[in-house]
């Protein structure tokens, strides 16, 4: 584990950011998604904040393994929690959670949900079915889940959900997530007129918060933007407050010539300059194509240079700035601005969500409330 570097979550702008998203969606029932270690800032420090300052009833998690975590590290917890992929249903053993615990999966295939209403020590267990209404990755197209109909007219369903796939993009009439929207509907008439009690809905995901779309439903399932970073990014919506500041130091520096080799491989300088050393690597989350990145130390901007190693990166800056960055300097790779965290995503070509999930165990996870 590090010392010298550390990611600081400042549970504060968590709990802010929440604020916002119950003005987004003020008739809805908030339900975070904590899942991925809380998108890599801590799964149980956050999750038992949410539920202690913010009073969530219900938390969203990716796996029964990440559920049971919480069950096991906060015992006393008062929240239900929602398994969204892997339900792991098909386990015996593993099965006896959803018995057993405040634990709850989300039924989106045939044989789980034809394991649920078969098995008699699930009677009491209430359906959270998922549609496929074109994101065509887990979930019931129409004709799949038709069969049911008749039992589930006997047993209800608590919660009816589905996923929108492109609502991180600006929506527009007649798009991808407004005929998901109209399939959801469909489906969900479909149901009410055979006479399928639904207790409750969601739809909408971070993108779809951020526009004001589906917040109309019972629940919403904020992810990304809860930490702080935007889901639409073109043009920038959200403004949450980025929850982490990922902190390093200059561990080196020195004075290079123009074609001089540093580090692994053959990297050489495009013209003098002065390198920075930085006590992060891939092994901590700063990966390799990173090389490259923009970023400002002490207001004076400089680049990822050459091949970025398990355990060190270098930053290369122009000659003047030697007297302004100095050893044992702190560095924010990013800080609580949401714009710095989507720009080093934007220019490595991948997404916020990323960067936060990769930062590795080897980095501390710092709490503060203010």
């Amino acid at each position: 584990m590090r010392h010298s570097t550390y990611l600081e979550v400042n549970l504060g702008h968590i709990g802010q950011n929440f604020d916002k998203i119950q003005e987004l969606a003020p008739r809805a029932e908030i339900v975070p998604m904590v899942k991925s270690n809380a998108y890599g800032n801590g799964m149980i420090p956050i999750a038992q904040f949410l539920v202690r300052e913010r009073g969530v009833k219900k938390l969203g998690c990716g796996t029964l393994a990440e559920a049971l975590h919480i069950t096991e590290e906060c015992p006393d917890m008062k929240a239900d929690l929602i398994v969204y992929s892997d339900t792991e249903l098909h386990d015996s053993d593993l099965r006896q959670a959803y018995l057993n615990l405040n634990i709850t999966p989300v039924l989106a295939q045939p044989r789980d949900l034809e394991l649920v209403l078969k098995d008699p020590s699930f009677k009491r267990m209430p359906l959270i079915v998922k549609l496929n209404t074109g994101m065509n990755r887990l979930g019931f197209t129409w004709e799949e889940l038709e069969p049911f109909v008749p039992r589930l007219k006997e047993r209800g369903i608590e919660h009816l959900m589905t996923h929108f796939a492109r609502s991180s993009e600006v929506l527009k009439a007649g798009d991808k997530t407004h005929r998901q929207m109209d399939e959801f509907n469909k489906m969900r008439t479909a149901l009410l007129e055979a006479g399928v009690e639904i207790r409750g809905t969601s739809v909408s995901n971070s993108g779809a918060i951020e526009q004001k779309f589906g917040v109309e439903e019972t629940f919403v399932r904020p992810g990304l933007m809860l930490y702080g970073p935007p889901s639409v990014t073109d043009p920038i919506i959200w403004n949450g407050a980025q929850c982490s500041r990922l902190v390093t130091k200059v561990l080196s520096t020195f004075h290079v010539k123009k074609g001089v080799p540093v580090g692994y491989g053959v990297n050489v300088t495009p013209k003098d300059g002065y390198m920075v050393v930085i006590p992060i690597g891939y092994g901590d989350g700063m990966f390799t194509y990173f090389s490259g990145t923009r970023l400002k130390v002490n207001g004076h901007e400089g680049y990822i240079f050459g091949r970025i190693s398990m355990d060190v990166a270098y930053i290369f800056f122009d000659s003047e700035v030697a007297s302004k960055i100095k050893v044992d300097d702190r560095i924010e790779i990013w800080n609580h601005d949401n714009r710095v965290i989507t720009d080093i995503a934007t220019q490595n070509k991948t997404i916020a969500y990323q960067l936060m999930c990769g930062i590795s165990s080897r980095i501390p996870r710092i709490y503060k409330v203010k």
